[in-house]
């Protein structure tokens, strides 16, 4: 099983860590271990995580309100499609999703 991402799932990610990063001193990286901590549960057990949309799923990242949402698009690959706090407006995340 492999994961790829959205050019825009990218920088998603870049954004949590600079927002992080901002906050308090440490904690960009704490959450960017919690995000690979996520991808390695995604990974191994990919059908796991709920349901978001259609057949787009959501991984909420542990200790942080953010979720990284994904769906397959092969066999053995799935593409996240963003890296967004759980609070986003679902109408911004549409667009992702077709």
């Amino acid at each position: 099983m492999r994961l790829v991402y959205l050019p825009e799932a990218r920088e998603d990610l870049l954004e949590a860590v600079t927002f992080y990063h901002e906050r308090e001193e440490g904690l960009a990286a704490d959450f960017y271990q919690e995000f690979e901590q996520a991808e390695r549960e995604i990974i191994e057990w990919p059908e796991l995580w709920s349901q978001f949309e259609g057949d787009y799923r959501r991984k909420i990242i542990n200790r942080f309100p953010n979720s990284i949402i994904y769906h397959q698009i092969g066999e053995e690959l799935w593409e996240v499609v963003a890296v967004v706090p759980q609070k986003s407006d679902p109408e911004a995340l549409k667009e992702r999703l077709s």
